[in-house]
């Protein structure tokens, strides 16, 4: 068993570079040049694979950086992560924290996050489907009751806050984005955003939020805190927090899965 894992390691050495092949090579049967182009050819299809991956899961990335320089990024981020799941559409989940690292990238700061907002929607595209709440739930609670409540979101829904105007970039870069707009970008990048994603049917949006509206969903939806936990701690951050237009958004938009009271679940 050591010697097949070994044998294993040294295969997935030789498809991540070329500099694996030395001690893949005495494994292999037959004519050495033969199998070390078979060896090129195997290491091909694997990086077309994970571009492929890649491609469909960051395509917003890839219109920034342009094709050739995201096939490099991919080609860098195969040798240094390759896929350990059979399934590629799980491929890709620290491409984020690669360009985090990757001196080359810094002349696009806005990259990374840019990549962590297009994996949140390359998740919920995935999402389990469900009915959401509506807002009769709310008619029978009272205040006390209310207050200690603690809402469950959506499959798919998620938050993301950057220094970046992460929304935005993402929005104007979808193919519905440049009718009427000449193809130019509006965009400034000096704005932070706190971002939104969410599973509308078959399609996955995104929008921006306010710091208050943010922070109360994140409240909820990342820390698990009660309803008017989070309606205190939203306050902290926007002193006029709009909280009647954060619930009717978040109806209207099929963020609600479900609400757990005492004792009950609606």
């Amino acid at each position: 068993m050591p010697a097949l894992l070994d044998a294993q390691r040294c295969f997935a050495g030789a498809l991540r570079s070329a500099q694996g092949e030395p001690a893949m090579l005495p494994l292999l049967t037959g004519d050495a040049e033969r199998n070390r182009g078979l060896l090129g050819v195997y290491r091909g299809n694997a990086v077309a694979n994970a571009n492929a991956a890649l491609t469909l899961a960051y395509p917003v990335c890839r219109q920034i950086t342009g094709d050739d320089y995201f096939d490099a990024l991919v080609r860098r981020y195969w040798a240094l992560t390759p896929s350990t799941d059979g399934d590629l559409n799980r491929y890709g989940d620290h491409f984020a924290d690669f360009l985090d690292g990757f001196e080359p990238v810094r002349a696009l700061p806005y990259l990374p996050d840019v990549a962590r907002l297009e994996w949140l929607v390359h998740v919920a595209t995935t999402a389990a489907d469900t009915a959401p709440l509506g807002g009769e739930a709310f008619a029978g609670l009272d205040p006390d009751a209310l207050a200690t409540a603690r809402l469950h979101m959506t499959p798919g829904f998620a938050l993301l806050g950057s220094a970046w105007p992460i929304a935005d970039i993402w929005l104007q870069h979808q193919p519905d984005a440049a009718a009427g707009s000449g193809d130019a970008f509006d965009i400034d990048l000096e704005q932070a955003q706190y971002a939104v994603v969410w599973r509308d049917g078959l399609r996955v949006r995104v929008a921006s939020l306010s710091v208050g509206t943010h922070a109360f969903w994140a409240a909820i939806a990342l820390v698990g805190a009660s309803f008017g936990d989070a309606w205190a701690g939203a306050t902290t951050h926007e002193q006029d927090f709009n909280l009647a237009a954060a619930i009717e958004q978040a109806i209207a938009c099929g963020w609600l899965h479900h609400i757990e009271t005492r004792g009950n679940e609606q």
